[in-house]
Protein backbone atom coordinates (compact mmCIF):
# COMPACT_ATOMS: atom_id res chain seq x y z
CA UNK A 1 0.00 0.00 0.00
CA UNK A 2 1.12 3.53 -0.67
CA UNK A 3 2.12 5.54 2.37
CA UNK A 4 1.60 9.28 2.39
CA UNK A 5 4.09 11.51 4.18
CA UNK A 6 2.65 13.68 6.89
CA UNK A 7 4.27 16.45 8.94
CA UNK A 8 3.29 17.76 12.34
CA UNK A 9 1.08 20.76 12.46
CA UNK A 10 1.72 23.54 14.92
CA UNK A 11 -0.09 23.16 18.22
CA UNK A 12 -2.17 26.21 17.38
CA UNK A 13 -3.96 24.22 14.70
CA UNK A 14 -5.73 22.25 17.41
CA UNK A 15 -7.58 25.39 18.38
CA UNK A 16 -9.29 25.59 15.01
CA UNK A 17 -9.76 21.90 14.24
CA UNK A 18 -13.36 20.81 13.80
CA UNK A 19 -14.95 17.44 13.20
CA UNK A 20 -16.18 16.79 9.68
CA UNK A 21 -19.38 15.01 8.75
CA UNK A 22 -19.82 13.46 5.30
CA UNK A 23 -21.51 15.73 2.75
CA UNK A 24 -21.59 18.59 5.28
CA UNK A 25 -19.96 21.83 4.20
CA UNK A 26 -17.84 23.67 6.77
CA UNK A 27 -17.44 27.41 6.37
CA UNK A 28 -14.60 27.73 8.89
CA UNK A 29 -11.26 28.88 7.58
CA UNK A 30 -8.43 26.87 9.10
CA UNK A 31 -5.26 28.86 9.74
CA UNK A 32 -2.27 26.54 9.61
CA UNK A 33 0.39 29.22 9.66
CA UNK A 34 3.35 29.76 7.37
CA UNK A 35 5.19 26.64 8.52
CA UNK A 36 6.36 24.25 5.78
CA UNK A 37 4.44 21.02 6.23
CA UNK A 38 6.04 17.69 5.58
CA UNK A 39 3.94 14.60 5.12
CA UNK A 40 4.63 11.62 7.32
CA UNK A 41 3.54 8.04 6.64
CA UNK A 42 0.09 6.80 7.42
CA UNK A 43 -1.67 3.60 6.44
CA UNK A 44 -4.72 3.84 4.22
CA UNK A 45 -7.35 1.19 4.94
CA UNK A 46 -8.96 -0.55 1.99
CA UNK A 47 -11.50 -2.21 4.30
CA UNK A 48 -13.37 1.00 5.14
CA UNK A 49 -17.01 0.89 3.98
CA UNK A 50 -16.86 4.22 2.16
CA UNK A 51 -14.63 6.36 -0.04
CA UNK A 52 -13.75 9.90 1.02
CA UNK A 53 -13.63 12.55 -1.70
CA UNK A 54 -12.40 15.98 -0.72
CA UNK A 55 -13.93 19.02 -2.42
CA UNK A 56 -12.83 22.64 -2.24
CA UNK A 57 -14.99 25.15 -4.06
CA UNK A 58 -15.52 28.90 -4.26
CA UNK A 59 -18.79 28.98 -2.34
CA UNK A 60 -18.29 32.58 -1.23
CA UNK A 61 -16.37 35.49 -2.72
CA UNK A 62 -16.26 36.87 -6.25
CA UNK A 63 -16.44 33.43 -7.93
CA UNK A 64 -19.26 31.97 -5.83
CA UNK A 65 -21.86 31.66 -8.61
CA UNK A 66 -19.83 28.99 -10.40
CA UNK A 67 -18.60 27.50 -7.15
CA UNK A 68 -22.09 26.74 -5.89
CA UNK A 69 -23.11 25.30 -9.24
CA UNK A 70 -20.05 23.04 -9.29
CA UNK A 71 -20.89 21.81 -5.81
CA UNK A 72 -24.44 20.93 -6.86
CA UNK A 73 -23.12 18.99 -9.86
CA UNK A 74 -20.73 17.01 -7.67
CA UNK A 75 -23.43 16.20 -5.13
CA UNK A 76 -25.81 15.06 -7.86
CA UNK A 77 -23.15 12.71 -9.22
CA UNK A 78 -22.57 11.26 -5.74
CA UNK A 79 -26.28 10.58 -5.38
CA UNK A 80 -26.29 8.82 -8.76
CA UNK A 81 -23.22 6.75 -7.88
CA UNK A 82 -24.40 5.75 -4.41
CA UNK A 83 -27.89 5.06 -5.72
CA UNK A 84 -26.38 2.55 -8.15
CA UNK A 85 -24.42 0.64 -5.52
CA UNK A 86 -21.46 2.95 -5.06
CA UNK A 87 -17.98 2.01 -6.26
CA UNK A 88 -17.65 -1.76 -5.92
CA UNK A 89 -20.12 -1.60 -3.05
CA UNK A 90 -18.46 1.33 -1.29
CA UNK A 91 -20.39 4.53 -0.71
CA UNK A 92 -18.94 7.88 -1.74
CA UNK A 93 -18.80 10.51 1.01
CA UNK A 94 -17.85 14.12 0.42
CA UNK A 95 -15.73 16.29 2.69
CA UNK A 96 -16.30 19.85 1.51
CA UNK A 97 -14.60 23.19 2.10
CA UNK A 98 -15.16 26.75 0.93
CA UNK A 99 -12.02 28.21 -0.64
CA UNK A 100 -13.66 31.64 -0.43
CA UNK A 101 -12.44 32.49 -3.96
CA UNK A 102 -9.03 32.85 -2.32
CA UNK A 103 -5.86 30.88 -3.01
CA UNK A 104 -4.64 30.92 0.60
CA UNK A 105 -7.93 29.47 1.80
CA UNK A 106 -7.70 26.83 -0.95
CA UNK A 107 -4.21 25.79 0.17
CA UNK A 108 -5.41 25.58 3.79
CA UNK A 109 -8.33 23.38 2.79
CA UNK A 110 -6.28 21.03 0.62
CA UNK A 111 -3.59 20.69 3.29
CA UNK A 112 -6.22 19.70 5.82
CA UNK A 113 -7.88 17.25 3.44
CA UNK A 114 -4.55 15.52 2.89
CA UNK A 115 -3.15 15.60 6.41
CA UNK A 116 -6.21 15.20 8.62
CA UNK A 117 -9.14 14.00 6.53
CA UNK A 118 -6.94 11.60 4.53
CA UNK A 119 -9.18 11.73 1.49
CA UNK A 120 -8.87 9.21 -1.34
CA UNK A 121 -8.97 11.92 -4.02
CA UNK A 122 -9.82 15.60 -4.42
CA UNK A 123 -12.08 17.58 -6.72
CA UNK A 124 -10.61 21.05 -7.09
CA UNK A 125 -12.07 24.50 -7.50
CA UNK A 126 -13.22 25.98 -10.81
CA UNK A 127 -10.93 28.89 -9.93
CA UNK A 128 -7.71 28.08 -11.78
CA UNK A 129 -5.56 30.30 -9.58
CA UNK A 130 -6.56 28.18 -6.59
CA UNK A 131 -5.71 24.99 -8.45
CA UNK A 132 -2.30 26.40 -9.32
CA UNK A 133 -1.59 27.14 -5.66
CA UNK A 134 -2.67 23.70 -4.40
CA UNK A 135 -0.98 21.57 -7.04
CA UNK A 136 2.35 21.33 -5.23
CA UNK A 137 0.61 19.88 -2.19
CA UNK A 138 -1.32 17.21 -4.11
CA UNK A 139 1.68 16.30 -6.27
CA UNK A 140 3.99 15.91 -3.26
CA UNK A 141 1.41 13.85 -1.39
CA UNK A 142 0.55 11.77 -4.48
CA UNK A 143 -3.15 12.57 -4.18
CA UNK A 144 -5.24 12.70 -7.36
CA UNK A 145 -6.90 16.05 -7.98
CA UNK A 146 -9.44 16.74 -10.74
CA UNK A 147 -9.76 20.48 -11.22
CA UNK A 148 -12.85 22.21 -12.56
CA UNK A 149 -10.95 25.23 -13.90
CA UNK A 150 -10.28 25.83 -17.58
CA UNK A 151 -6.99 27.79 -17.66
CA UNK A 152 -4.50 25.94 -19.87
CA UNK A 153 -1.52 26.78 -17.64
CA UNK A 154 -1.88 23.91 -15.16
CA UNK A 155 -2.12 20.88 -17.46
CA UNK A 156 0.44 19.52 -19.87
CA UNK A 157 3.29 20.71 -17.65
CA UNK A 158 4.36 17.44 -16.05
CA UNK A 159 1.94 17.10 -13.12
CA UNK A 160 1.26 13.40 -12.56
CA UNK A 161 -1.77 13.61 -10.30
CA UNK A 162 -3.61 16.61 -11.74
CA UNK A 163 -6.47 16.23 -14.22
CA UNK A 164 -9.21 18.39 -15.74
CA UNK A 165 -12.90 17.53 -16.15
CA UNK A 166 -13.62 20.04 -18.90
CA UNK A 167 -12.02 21.60 -21.97
CA UNK A 168 -8.91 23.76 -21.71
CA UNK A 169 -9.22 27.48 -22.38
CA UNK A 170 -6.58 27.28 -25.10
CA UNK A 171 -9.23 25.75 -27.35
CA UNK A 172 -11.58 28.63 -26.51
CA UNK A 173 -8.97 31.19 -27.54
CA UNK A 174 -8.25 29.41 -30.82
CA UNK A 175 -11.94 29.25 -31.67
CA UNK A 176 -12.44 32.92 -30.83
CA UNK A 177 -9.55 33.84 -33.12
CA UNK A 178 -11.12 31.83 -35.94
CA UNK A 179 -14.45 33.59 -35.37
CA UNK A 180 -12.76 36.99 -35.48
CA UNK A 181 -10.99 36.08 -38.72
CA UNK A 182 -14.29 35.00 -40.22
CA UNK A 183 -15.99 38.23 -39.19
CA UNK A 184 -13.19 40.43 -40.51
CA UNK A 185 -11.80 41.75 -37.23
CA UNK A 186 -8.89 44.14 -37.68
CA UNK A 187 -8.43 46.43 -34.66
CA UNK A 188 -8.74 44.47 -31.43
CA UNK A 189 -9.14 45.41 -27.78
CA UNK A 190 -8.84 43.10 -24.77
CA UNK A 191 -10.25 43.76 -21.30
CA UNK A 192 -9.33 41.25 -18.60
CA UNK A 193 -9.69 40.88 -14.84
CA UNK A 194 -6.82 40.54 -12.37
CA UNK A 195 -7.15 36.77 -12.01
CA UNK A 196 -4.70 34.07 -13.05
CA UNK A 197 -7.25 32.68 -15.47
CA UNK A 198 -7.98 36.00 -17.20
CA UNK A 199 -4.37 37.16 -17.30
CA UNK A 200 -3.13 33.91 -18.86
CA UNK A 201 -6.00 33.98 -21.36
CA UNK A 202 -5.32 37.58 -22.38
CA UNK A 203 -1.61 36.86 -22.78
CA UNK A 204 -2.36 33.78 -24.90
CA UNK A 205 -4.79 35.72 -27.12
CA UNK A 206 -2.26 38.54 -27.49
CA UNK A 207 0.25 36.02 -28.87
CA UNK A 208 -2.34 34.54 -31.24
CA UNK A 209 -3.26 37.99 -32.58
CA UNK A 210 0.41 38.83 -33.16
CA UNK A 211 0.58 35.87 -35.57
CA UNK A 212 -2.37 37.21 -37.61
CA UNK A 213 -1.12 39.88 -40.06
CA UNK A 214 -4.63 41.21 -40.70
CA UNK A 215 -5.22 41.94 -36.99
CA UNK A 216 -3.72 44.51 -34.66
CA UNK A 217 -4.05 44.59 -30.88
CA UNK A 218 -4.52 48.29 -30.11
CA UNK A 219 -5.86 48.20 -26.53
CA UNK A 220 -5.05 45.90 -23.60
CA UNK A 221 -6.51 46.76 -20.20
CA UNK A 222 -6.68 45.01 -16.83
CA UNK A 223 -9.45 45.71 -14.32
CA UNK A 224 -9.85 44.90 -10.64
CA UNK A 225 -12.04 41.99 -9.61
CA UNK A 226 -14.39 44.20 -7.59
CA UNK A 227 -14.60 47.01 -10.14
CA UNK A 228 -18.17 47.90 -11.13
CA UNK A 229 -18.03 51.12 -13.12
CA UNK A 230 -16.52 50.82 -16.59
CA UNK A 231 -18.38 53.70 -18.22
CA UNK A 232 -15.43 56.10 -18.55
CA UNK A 233 -13.18 53.32 -19.81
CA UNK A 234 -15.71 52.28 -22.44
CA UNK A 235 -16.38 55.84 -23.58
CA UNK A 236 -12.73 56.08 -24.56
CA UNK A 237 -13.07 53.01 -26.79
CA UNK A 238 -15.33 54.97 -29.11
CA UNK A 239 -12.36 57.18 -30.03
CA UNK A 240 -9.92 54.33 -30.69
CA UNK A 241 -11.53 52.83 -33.81
CA UNK A 242 -11.70 49.36 -32.22
CA UNK A 243 -13.95 47.02 -34.17
CA UNK A 244 -13.71 43.97 -31.89
CA UNK A 245 -13.45 43.65 -28.10
CA UNK A 246 -12.60 40.50 -26.14
CA UNK A 247 -13.79 40.23 -22.53
CA UNK A 248 -11.85 37.94 -20.20
CA UNK A 249 -13.95 38.24 -17.08
CA UNK A 250 -16.01 36.27 -14.59
CA UNK A 251 -19.65 35.33 -14.93
CA UNK A 252 -20.39 37.65 -12.03
CA UNK A 253 -19.03 40.63 -14.02
CA UNK A 254 -19.82 39.81 -17.67
CA UNK A 255 -23.41 41.09 -17.78
CA UNK A 256 -22.44 44.35 -16.09
CA UNK A 257 -19.62 44.93 -18.57
CA UNK A 258 -21.65 44.23 -21.70
CA UNK A 259 -24.50 46.51 -20.52
CA UNK A 260 -22.15 49.39 -19.78
CA UNK A 261 -20.26 48.77 -23.01
CA UNK A 262 -23.41 49.15 -25.12
CA UNK A 263 -24.64 52.07 -23.04
CA UNK A 264 -21.34 53.82 -23.81
CA UNK A 265 -22.15 53.48 -27.52
CA UNK A 266 -19.70 50.75 -28.55
CA UNK A 267 -21.06 49.16 -31.73
CA UNK A 268 -18.26 46.72 -32.47
CA UNK A 269 -18.24 42.94 -32.15
CA UNK A 270 -17.82 41.40 -28.70
CA UNK A 271 -16.14 38.06 -27.98
CA UNK A 272 -15.62 36.16 -24.74
CA UNK A 273 -14.59 32.77 -23.41
CA UNK A 274 -17.10 30.96 -21.20
CA UNK A 275 -18.74 33.72 -19.16
CA UNK A 276 -21.75 34.08 -21.48
CA UNK A 277 -22.31 30.33 -21.34
CA UNK A 278 -24.19 30.91 -18.10
CA UNK A 279 -27.89 31.56 -18.56
CA UNK A 280 -28.07 34.05 -15.68
CA UNK A 281 -25.48 36.25 -17.44
CA UNK A 282 -27.51 36.30 -20.65
CA UNK A 283 -30.76 37.08 -18.81
CA UNK A 284 -29.14 39.86 -16.82
CA UNK A 285 -27.43 41.35 -19.90
CA UNK A 286 -30.64 41.35 -21.94
CA UNK A 287 -30.47 42.92 -25.39
CA UNK A 288 -26.94 44.18 -24.74
CA UNK A 289 -25.63 40.61 -25.16
CA UNK A 290 -27.22 40.11 -28.57
CA UNK A 291 -24.61 38.97 -31.09
CA UNK A 292 -21.89 38.19 -28.54
CA UNK A 293 -19.73 35.27 -29.71
CA UNK A 294 -18.28 33.08 -26.99
CA UNK A 295 -16.28 29.85 -26.82
CA UNK A 296 -16.72 27.19 -24.15
CA UNK A 297 -17.07 23.49 -23.52
CA UNK A 298 -20.85 23.79 -23.19
CA UNK A 299 -23.49 26.47 -22.76
CA UNK A 300 -26.49 26.29 -20.44
CA UNK A 301 -29.68 26.23 -22.56
CA UNK A 302 -33.02 27.56 -21.40
CA UNK A 303 -34.50 24.07 -21.07
CA UNK A 304 -33.42 20.41 -21.39
CA UNK A 305 -35.05 20.05 -24.81
CA UNK A 306 -32.57 22.61 -26.17
CA UNK A 307 -29.57 20.57 -25.00
CA UNK A 308 -26.84 19.95 -27.58
CA UNK A 309 -26.27 16.26 -26.69
CA UNK A 310 -28.30 13.44 -25.10
CA UNK A 311 -25.86 13.41 -22.16
CA UNK A 312 -26.49 17.09 -21.50
CA UNK A 313 -30.26 16.63 -21.68
CA UNK A 314 -30.20 13.68 -19.27
CA UNK A 315 -28.11 15.65 -16.81
CA UNK A 316 -30.39 18.69 -16.98
CA UNK A 317 -33.47 16.55 -16.37
CA UNK A 318 -31.80 15.00 -13.32
CA UNK A 319 -30.70 18.41 -12.08
CA UNK A 320 -34.23 19.81 -12.30
CA UNK A 321 -35.64 16.75 -10.54
CA UNK A 322 -33.10 17.12 -7.73
CA UNK A 323 -32.95 20.92 -7.29
CA UNK A 324 -36.22 22.10 -8.82
CA UNK A 325 -34.61 24.42 -11.35
CA UNK A 326 -32.13 24.56 -14.21
CA UNK A 327 -28.47 25.21 -13.40
CA UNK A 328 -27.46 28.79 -14.13
CA UNK A 329 -23.75 28.05 -14.67
CA UNK A 330 -22.03 25.27 -16.60
CA UNK A 331 -19.71 24.58 -13.65
CA UNK A 332 -22.44 22.14 -12.65
CA UNK A 333 -21.49 20.09 -15.72
CA UNK A 334 -17.82 20.18 -14.77
CA UNK A 335 -18.52 19.04 -11.21
CA UNK A 336 -20.74 16.17 -12.33
CA UNK A 337 -18.22 14.92 -14.90
CA UNK A 338 -15.35 15.19 -12.39
CA UNK A 339 -17.09 12.98 -9.85
CA UNK A 340 -18.23 10.46 -12.45
CA UNK A 341 -14.69 10.26 -13.87
CA UNK A 342 -13.27 9.61 -10.42
CA UNK A 343 -15.81 6.86 -9.82
CA UNK A 344 -14.99 5.29 -13.20
CA UNK A 345 -11.27 5.37 -12.40
CA UNK A 346 -11.82 3.84 -8.95
CA UNK A 347 -13.81 0.99 -10.48
CA UNK A 348 -10.96 0.30 -12.91
CA UNK A 349 -8.19 0.67 -10.31
CA UNK A 350 -6.66 -2.39 -8.65
CA UNK A 351 -6.82 -0.62 -5.27
CA UNK A 352 -7.80 2.77 -3.91
CA UNK A 353 -4.18 3.79 -3.58
CA UNK A 354 -3.50 7.05 -5.39
CA UNK A 355 -1.05 5.56 -7.85
CA UNK A 356 -3.67 3.03 -8.95
CA UNK A 357 -6.39 5.69 -9.21
CA UNK A 358 -4.03 7.87 -11.21
CA UNK A 359 -3.08 5.03 -13.56
CA UNK A 360 -6.75 4.17 -14.05
CA UNK A 361 -7.55 7.77 -14.96
CA UNK A 362 -4.75 7.84 -17.52
CA UNK A 363 -6.21 4.67 -19.06
CA UNK A 364 -9.63 6.25 -19.67
CA UNK A 365 -10.38 6.58 -23.37
CA UNK A 366 -13.81 6.81 -24.94
CA UNK A 367 -15.68 7.68 -21.74
CA UNK A 368 -18.71 9.76 -22.69
CA UNK A 369 -19.54 12.60 -20.31
CA UNK A 370 -21.45 15.85 -20.56
CA UNK A 371 -18.33 17.60 -21.83
CA UNK A 372 -17.76 15.11 -24.63
CA UNK A 373 -15.73 11.96 -25.09
CA UNK A 374 -12.84 11.85 -22.62
CA UNK A 375 -9.38 10.56 -23.48
CA UNK A 376 -6.65 10.94 -20.85
CA UNK A 377 -4.18 8.55 -22.42
CA UNK A 378 -1.66 11.21 -23.50
CA UNK A 379 -0.83 11.83 -19.83
CA UNK A 380 -1.28 15.62 -20.03
CA UNK A 381 -4.21 15.70 -17.60
CA UNK A 382 -6.55 17.00 -20.31
CA UNK A 383 -9.28 14.60 -21.35
CA UNK A 384 -11.20 16.87 -23.74
CA UNK A 385 -9.46 18.34 -26.78
CA UNK A 386 -12.39 20.19 -28.34
CA UNK A 387 -14.66 23.14 -27.57
CA UNK A 388 -17.70 24.87 -29.07
CA UNK A 389 -18.52 28.33 -30.37
CA UNK A 390 -21.85 29.98 -29.64
CA UNK A 391 -23.47 33.22 -30.68
CA UNK A 392 -26.32 34.86 -28.77
CA UNK A 393 -29.31 35.15 -31.11
CA UNK A 394 -32.62 36.47 -29.78
CA UNK A 395 -31.28 36.00 -26.27
CA UNK A 396 -30.46 32.32 -26.76
CA UNK A 397 -27.19 30.46 -27.41
CA UNK A 398 -26.89 29.24 -31.02
CA UNK A 399 -24.05 27.09 -32.28
CA UNK A 400 -21.70 29.19 -34.38
CA UNK A 401 -19.91 27.24 -37.09
CA UNK A 402 -16.58 28.25 -38.58
CA UNK A 403 -16.55 27.36 -42.26
CA UNK A 404 -13.16 26.33 -43.51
Amino acid sequence: MRRLRFGRLAAAVLMVAASLLPTVYLDKKYELGAQTIRVKPYEKRDDTPYIKIGVYASLTGYASLLGRMGQQGIRLAVEDINGSGGVDGKEIRLIEYDDQSDSEAAVTAVRKMIEEDRVDAIIGSHTSGNILQTTELTEQAHVVQIGLGTSFVWTGVGNKYLFRSTASSKYFDELLLSAMERQGAKRIGILYSETDYAESGAKHMEALIEDCPQMELVWLKKHKIDENDYSTMFMRLNHMNIDSLILYTSSETASLQIRQLRQAGFQGAVYAPESFANSEVRRSAGDAAEGVVYACGYSIPDSPIEAVTPEERTFLEKFIQRYGTMPVAEAAYRGYDAMMLLAEAMRRADTLESEDIRDALVSIKGYKGIGGIFDFTDGSGDGIQTARLFRIVNGKPALFTIQK
